[in-house]
Protein backbone atom coordinates (compact mmCIF):
# COMPACT_ATOMS: atom_id res chain seq x y z
CA UNK A 1 0.00 0.00 0.00
CA UNK A 2 1.42 3.80 -1.30
CA UNK A 3 0.59 6.12 1.02
CA UNK A 4 0.48 9.70 -1.23
CA UNK A 5 2.47 12.23 0.20
CA UNK A 6 0.73 15.03 2.17
CA UNK A 7 1.08 18.81 1.38
CA UNK A 8 2.17 20.87 4.01
CA UNK A 9 -0.33 22.87 5.17
CA UNK A 10 0.16 26.41 4.48
CA UNK A 11 1.99 28.95 7.51
CA UNK A 12 -1.30 30.66 8.81
CA UNK A 13 -1.08 33.63 7.42
CA UNK A 14 -0.46 36.98 10.25
CA UNK A 15 -4.09 38.82 9.15
CA UNK A 16 -6.11 35.19 9.92
CA UNK A 17 -4.16 34.83 13.43
CA UNK A 18 -5.28 38.53 13.73
CA UNK A 19 -8.46 38.00 12.84
CA UNK A 20 -9.36 34.80 15.20
CA UNK A 21 -7.88 37.03 17.76
CA UNK A 22 -9.90 39.59 17.35
CA UNK A 23 -12.95 37.00 16.62
CA UNK A 24 -12.29 35.69 20.23
CA UNK A 25 -11.72 38.81 21.69
CA UNK A 26 -15.34 39.75 20.40
CA UNK A 27 -17.20 37.15 21.37
CA UNK A 28 -15.47 37.30 25.45
CA UNK A 29 -16.48 41.04 25.11
CA UNK A 30 -20.33 40.08 23.81
CA UNK A 31 -21.01 37.84 25.95
CA UNK A 32 -20.13 40.51 28.87
CA UNK A 33 -21.97 42.48 27.53
CA UNK A 34 -25.08 40.31 26.92
CA UNK A 35 -24.60 39.02 30.41
CA UNK A 36 -24.43 42.73 31.87
CA UNK A 37 -28.18 43.47 30.13
CA UNK A 38 -29.80 40.11 31.28
CA UNK A 39 -28.57 40.38 34.57
CA UNK A 40 -29.37 44.74 34.93
CA UNK A 41 -26.25 45.62 35.34
CA UNK A 42 -26.43 47.31 32.02
CA UNK A 43 -29.32 48.77 30.38
CA UNK A 44 -31.07 47.42 26.75
CA UNK A 45 -33.48 45.58 25.25
CA UNK A 46 -33.75 42.07 26.40
CA UNK A 47 -33.97 40.51 22.89
CA UNK A 48 -30.78 42.23 21.52
CA UNK A 49 -28.68 40.48 24.49
CA UNK A 50 -30.19 37.34 23.91
CA UNK A 51 -28.63 37.99 20.44
CA UNK A 52 -25.53 39.36 21.64
CA UNK A 53 -24.94 36.69 23.70
CA UNK A 54 -25.23 33.86 20.58
CA UNK A 55 -22.78 36.17 18.78
CA UNK A 56 -20.31 35.43 21.18
CA UNK A 57 -20.84 32.22 21.39
CA UNK A 58 -20.04 32.07 17.88
CA UNK A 59 -16.95 34.86 17.76
CA UNK A 60 -15.65 32.46 19.82
CA UNK A 61 -15.93 29.11 18.47
CA UNK A 62 -15.60 30.95 14.67
CA UNK A 63 -12.10 32.54 16.41
CA UNK A 64 -10.89 28.95 17.29
CA UNK A 65 -11.85 27.42 14.22
CA UNK A 66 -9.98 30.41 12.53
CA UNK A 67 -6.57 29.50 14.64
CA UNK A 68 -7.24 26.04 13.26
CA UNK A 69 -6.88 26.37 10.16
CA UNK A 70 -10.84 24.44 9.80
CA UNK A 71 -12.17 25.43 6.51
CA UNK A 72 -15.60 25.94 7.42
CA UNK A 73 -14.49 28.37 9.82
CA UNK A 74 -13.41 30.95 7.15
CA UNK A 75 -16.74 31.07 4.53
CA UNK A 76 -18.68 30.56 8.49
CA UNK A 77 -16.83 33.66 9.91
CA UNK A 78 -17.30 35.27 6.89
CA UNK A 79 -21.48 35.11 6.56
CA UNK A 80 -21.41 35.78 10.46
CA UNK A 81 -19.83 38.76 10.04
CA UNK A 82 -21.79 39.98 6.99
CA UNK A 83 -24.49 39.39 9.13
CA UNK A 84 -23.47 41.02 12.22
CA UNK A 85 -23.32 44.45 10.93
CA UNK A 86 -27.74 44.91 11.21
CA UNK A 87 -26.47 43.56 14.11
CA UNK A 88 -24.31 46.91 14.77
CA UNK A 89 -26.87 49.03 13.65
CA UNK A 90 -29.28 47.63 15.96
CA UNK A 91 -26.68 48.59 18.35
CA UNK A 92 -26.12 51.52 17.99
CA UNK A 93 -29.56 52.45 17.86
CA UNK A 94 -31.44 50.24 20.69
CA UNK A 95 -28.23 49.01 22.67
CA UNK A 96 -28.89 51.35 25.85
CA UNK A 97 -26.06 51.59 27.69
CA UNK A 98 -23.45 49.40 26.32
CA UNK A 99 -24.62 49.05 22.39
CA UNK A 100 -23.08 51.89 20.94
CA UNK A 101 -19.54 51.31 21.19
CA UNK A 102 -19.73 47.64 20.24
CA UNK A 103 -22.11 48.42 17.67
CA UNK A 104 -19.40 50.54 15.85
CA UNK A 105 -16.87 47.72 16.25
CA UNK A 106 -19.18 44.84 15.03
CA UNK A 107 -19.98 47.04 11.90
CA UNK A 108 -16.40 47.59 11.38
CA UNK A 109 -15.15 44.30 11.69
CA UNK A 110 -18.23 43.10 9.82
CA UNK A 111 -16.76 44.69 6.92
CA UNK A 112 -12.94 44.19 7.33
CA UNK A 113 -13.15 40.51 8.56
CA UNK A 114 -15.07 39.19 4.95
CA UNK A 115 -13.11 41.28 2.89
CA UNK A 116 -9.75 39.93 4.24
CA UNK A 117 -11.01 36.15 4.57
CA UNK A 118 -11.83 36.32 0.80
CA UNK A 119 -8.01 37.17 0.00
CA UNK A 120 -6.15 34.71 -1.65
CA UNK A 121 -3.56 34.20 0.65
CA UNK A 122 -6.40 33.25 3.43
CA UNK A 123 -8.20 31.06 1.03
CA UNK A 124 -5.02 29.59 0.29
CA UNK A 125 -4.21 28.74 4.24
CA UNK A 126 -7.45 27.07 4.42
CA UNK A 127 -7.25 24.92 1.39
Amino acid sequence: MQSSPTKPKPTRPVGVTIVGIVAIAGGVLSLFGGVTVLTGMATGPFALAVIVLVFGFLGLGLGAGLLLGKRWARMATIVVYIISIGLGIAEILYGGMVGGFGGVIRIIAGVIFPVYLSRANAKAYFG
